[in-house]
Order: structure tokens, then sequence, then C-alpha cells
């Protein structure tokens, strides 16, 4: 991906735009902070067009400690930076907001370099940060004491959910040699999913890829090549099922997101066993989804009722799409489907879409592979690019780039 520091112009469409939204200019506004004469690190960056939406764009970067809000204008609200030793690659992951009653906190993942990333580039060991509603940082969570993990032992910064501020889910990747997979007598290293839910410093649920067996045949190598390589020949652990994304559904169960499934699984909290409920896509899909209604190494899941999000990377064929199930979640129905596609536009790794209203999307772009674009406001009902920020160093390219009112 070249780093051309050129940015890129957004072509105006005359009409009027839904929930007021409007793109006022095609002159990009380059915002800077005042550290940036200094530091290399610090991510510039173009914003074409505004909107009149009320809340905030969040956004956060993989190989560098950044994370910036915007408002609907594009305007800089709050910003953290953490300088790196030169040659050091780390990020704070997956900035956002959370709302418990009347008290607003937000988060992010802090990346320690000191843990072994197991050479996975998409692994960020490190810890959850909560803030208050004015960014003081309240408390840094890791995972407790368990069967499974020491006290202390460094999350994945995936994702995190936030039920109050001593109630969370947390989710990390754990190497180990199992001996359950068919064919492996011998056993093999993998690096698998582990979530744990901890209330007032207890674990009250955990759950584990590897006591589901038959979650190895389900990988696939869309997105990469090792994912199944259980014979350890050219990694020493696969990243065989690669957790990436979580969200509670009405019945309080938890919908995650597995890269290297092409899956998304919903998982019963009330269960120590027989957790899985359900599969939506991947090989082992219960939902009849046809071949081209399936995702290929999606990053992000929201669940909004019986509809589900998916950002679908596809990976298969390299052109990104946002994916929409309405489902029947107890009976396992599709009800209907439909997709969101701009031509031109894949993101290899990473990326987040959030419906905001109608068919407008908050979309973010991660690693972006055709350009530098790293997060935009899409209205597909009129085929419109509302906003785009665009990075002027794409090769330090975002993790999530996510909308909170």
């Amino acid at each position: 991906m070249a780093d051309t520091g050129q940015s890129r112009s957004l072509p105006i469409i005359a009409g009027l735009l839904v929930i007021s939204c409007a793109v006022i200019a095609a002159v990009a506004v380059e915002h800077y902070s005042p550290e940036e004469a200094s530091s290399d690190d610090i991510p510039r960056f173009t914003v074409q067009g505004e909107t009149d939406l009320p809340g905030n764009i969040f956004l956060s970067f993989v190989y560098t400690k950044n994370i910036v809000m915007l408002d609907g204008k594009g305007n800089v609200v709050w910003s953290k930076h953490e300088d790196l030793k030169d040659g050091v690659e780390a990020g704070y992951w997956d900035f956002k907001k959370h709302v418990i009653g009347d008290k607003v906190y937000y988060s992010y993942h802090d990346q320690d370099t000191q843990y072994d990333k197991f050479g996975l580039p998409g692994y960020a060991p490190g810890q959850r940060v909560i803030m208050d509603s004015e960014f003081n940082e309240v408390k840094r969570i890791s995972f407790e004491q368990s069967d499974i993990v020491d006290k202390g032992h460094p999350l994945d910064g995936h994702d995190f959910l936030l039920i109050d501020l001593d109630h969370y889910i947390m989710s990390g990747y754990i190497k180990d040699r199992v001996y359950n997979i068919p064919g492996y007598p011998d056993g093999s290293n993998v690096i698998y999913s582990y979530l744990q839910e901890v209330d007032h410093g207890n674990v009250v649920w955990d759950w584990r890829s590897v006591d589901y067996p038959e979650l190895y045949s389900l990988t696939v190598t869309d997105a990469t090549p090792t994912a199944n390589d259980f014979a350890n020949e050219q990694v020493d652990a696969p990243d065989y099922v690669h957790f990436n994304a979580m969200r509670l559904n009405d019945a309080g169960d938890l919908v995650c997101s597995f890269r290297h499934l092409n899956t998304i699984l919903c998982l019963d909290r009330t269960k120590d066993t027989d957790q899985i409920k359900w599969k939506l896509s991947g090989n082992a899909d219960e939902f009849g989804l046809s071949a081209d209604q399936r995702t290929s190494g999606q990053h992000y899941v929201t669940v909004d009722g019986d509809t589900i999000n998916a950002f679908d990377n596809h990976n298969i064929t390299q052109e990104t799409r946002v994916v929409s199930y309405k489902v029947n979640m107890d009976t396992q129905d599709l009800q209907e489907f439909h997709q969101y596609r701009i031509d031109g536009k894949f993101s290899a790794a990473c990326g987040s879409a959030q419906r905001i209203s109608g068919n407008m999307f908050a979309l973010g772009w991660g690693d972006a592979m055709n350009d530098a674009v790293c997060f935009c406001i899409y209205d597909f009902d009129q085929q419109k690019e509302l906003m785009r920020v665009t990075l002027q160093f794409p090769k330090n390219f975002t993790y999530r780039c996510v909308y909170y009112e």
C-alpha cells in the first residue's frame, strides 16, 4: 500500500439527503495537532464533506498509539497520543463509548509490547482502559483468575463489552497444545479464542473455542493461508478461529464474529457446556444461506433486534461489503438478506459498519487496499458519500472507525 501523502477529492452530487446530512464542501480541510511538527506518529488526515449528525466519530489505529474523536463535521473533539520507541509498532485499539444508565464512559485497548504476540500481526495483547466522561482514567482491566488463565493475563484488543463499571466481557487469545483435532492424535499447537465474563471480580462465565472440536473442520483460508495448519508445518501455531467482535442480543446471548471460520456464532451465557446455540454463515451455516449470502473473513458484527449486520471484508473476492440478515434466532430462519457495496473498495482486515438510519451507514475501512480513505458516511439509498476521512499516511491504518451519538 503506497504512502502517497496525497488527499483524494470527493465529487459533489446535487440533491437532498436523508436526516438532513449534506455534503457542503469539496475542498479537503487538513487537521493537525500541534505536536505533529515533531512526530510522524500522530496521524494526519483530511476531511471532505460534513454532516449534521449529533454524535462523534471514534478512530483507533493498529500500529500507533493514537485515538481520535471527531464531531459530525470532522473537527477534532478529543485525542490521545503516546510516542513509541523507534521501530516499535503498537496500537490503541477499539476506542468506544459506553452509556451505563445516566453515566458515560469511554474505553480503549492499550497494547503492551512486553507480551508474546504468538507471531500474529492481528493480535495486540494488553489491557482495557476505562475512562470517565471527562476522559480521566478510571481503571485498567485484564483477565481474572480462572481455570484457564492467571489473574492479570493480557486481553486481546479486538472487542470488549462494558455492562457496568464492575461487570464486563473480555476477549483474548491463548496458545496451547491440544489433542482433540481429528487426524492429529499426537497433538497440535493452536491459538484459540477465550472469552471471560467478570462481575465484581468474579468469573461468572467463560468460553474456549478448543472445547468445541467441531469448529476445527470449519477453518477456512480466505484471509490467512496458514489458518488450518494443524500439522504445524508452516507456523508454530495456527490462528484457527480468529475472534474479532461480539454483541449481546435481546435474549442476553453473545453473538460473536470469527474471521477464520467465516462464521457468526451465538453463545449461551447461561451454560458452562454446550454453549453454541447457532451458526450463521460459514461451512456449517444453519440459516440456509446461499453461497453469495455467506461472509468471507468478516470483521465486525452488530445486533439490532432480529437483524444482524456485519462488515464483510469478503477476502475471497476482494470486494468488501456490508451484509444484513433479518433472522429468527430461535428457529434459525433467514427472513431477509441485503448487501451494500461500494465499487472498488476492499479492506483486507479490520473495518466496521454501523447502520445510522435507513440505509445510511458509518463505515470504517480498516486495512483499505485501494485508497487511503479510513472512514466515510455513506447513504446507499441515494448512492452518495456524505463525508470521508482520508489518511495522509495510509500504512498507519485504522483498527476501527465507529460512530456513537
